[in-house]
């Protein structure tokens, strides 16, 4: 009796450590079994991640605040943007550095077009600025080459985030005939004209002596010191309005025939390339049409720049010149843009 009442503690402690581990097997048999049949906690594209090694099925904790993008919902990708946690856990993420990685998560697209559309701006004026400043180097072929990589490079910083529409007439053809949400067409619209901006006055920082050795520091929009044709595009006096918006019309029109057609998912030997395909397309483009307008082919190419010189000491008439003609770069492309895009969806998709 007393070794029966001295064992039985050990014996009913052995059979519940046994039940306890058949339990526990049995359990996780049956979620093995049933691993792909659970659903998460939350949609896939509401997810968010936390601390270093994060769940993607659990909410996270209060004091968390992580936004994740799904880069590609087929694959399953998910990208971390911005990480936000409490005091304790702020890291190299707090202050300042924090504060614009959240509003970048946000904005991301916007962003990515203003600096598309700077790049831009800052290479195509610059290449302007090149033949503007050094006569014995003038020659439409440079310009229009020039005008064609700045677009690859803008295109190749801000086509994986944003589509690099850089181009207000893009935005809009997007918008009017491939779904593009009407929400974002302003927020891009302003972040292209300010990238425009931003791009004219870093350019202007760079050359500002070298205009003001060529036009003495009198600043002059035409003529044979006028500099204003650096930043904004002005035609050549012996061409007419009417021949400079049916070129930017006609030009801007084409450039959204190649944009959409090289991006169609059913072109995908070339929208491999797309890229490389628009800036070919803005090459022969400007050198076919262009010299008769200047090419602006872009609303925030042109006027964003112009703005700029009002401000940089050109004055007020770079928008009354010529007959007002800063409203014809300024319209003209939309027009060209939405024609462009009517004939590509009656004649070529599918």
């Amino acid at each position: 009796m007393g070794e029966g009442l001295t064992y039985a503690p050990a014996n009913f402690g052995l059979i519940f450590l046994l039940l306890n581990m058949t339990s526990r097997w049995k359990l996780s048999s049956t979620d093995s079994s049933t691993l792909e049949e659970q659903e998460p906690l939350i949609p896939i594209e509401d997810r968010r991640l936390y601390s270093q090694g994060a769940s993607t099925t659990k909410i996270p904790p209060p004091l968390s605040n992580v936004m994740a993008d799904l880069e590609n919902h087929d694959r399953e990708i998910i990208h971390v943007d911005y990480t936000d946690f409490d005091a304790a856990h702020v890291g190299r993420y707090g202050g300042w550095v924090g504060c614009f990685r959240k509003y970048r998560a946000k904005y991301r697209d916007a962003l990515a077009e203003f600096i598309g559309t700077m790049i831009l701006i800052l290479l195509t004026c610059g290449v302007s600025a090149e033949q503007t400043l050094h006569i014995s180097n003038r020659s439409w072929l440079t310009s229009s080459f020039g005008g064609g990589f700045a677009v690859l490079c803008a295109v190749s910083v801000a086509g994986h985030i944003s589509g690099a529409h850089i181009n207000p007439a893009v935005t809009l053809t997007f918008w009017a005939y491939s779904g593009f949400p009407l929400r974002k067409v302003i927020t891009y619209w302003i972040a292209q004209f300010l990238g425009a901006f931003a791009g004219a006055a870093l350019l202007y920082s760079v050359v500002e002596p070298a205009i003001t050795q060529f036009d003495g520091g009198v600043r002059q929009i035409l003529g044979d010191h006028g500099t204003a044709g650096i930043f904004a595009t002005y035609p050549p006096l012996y061409v007419g309005t009417g021949a400079a918006v049916a070129s930017e019309i006609i030009g801007t029109a084409l450039l959204l025939l190649i944009v959409m057609a090289t991006g169609h998912p059913n072109n995908l030997p070339y929208s491999n390339f797309q890229g490389g395909m628009i800036a070919a397309g803005v090459t022969t483009i400007c050198l076919a049409l262009g010299y008769t307008s200047g090419f602006s082919l872009n609303p925030a190419r042109d006027i964003g720049p112009r703005i700029f010189t009002a401000i940089a000491g050109w004055g007020i008439d770079v928008f009354t010149v010529r007959d007002y003609y800063a409203v014809v770069p300024m319209f003209a492309p939309l027009v060209g843009g939405l024609i462009g895009g009517l004939v590509f969806t009656i004649f070529i998709d599918q």
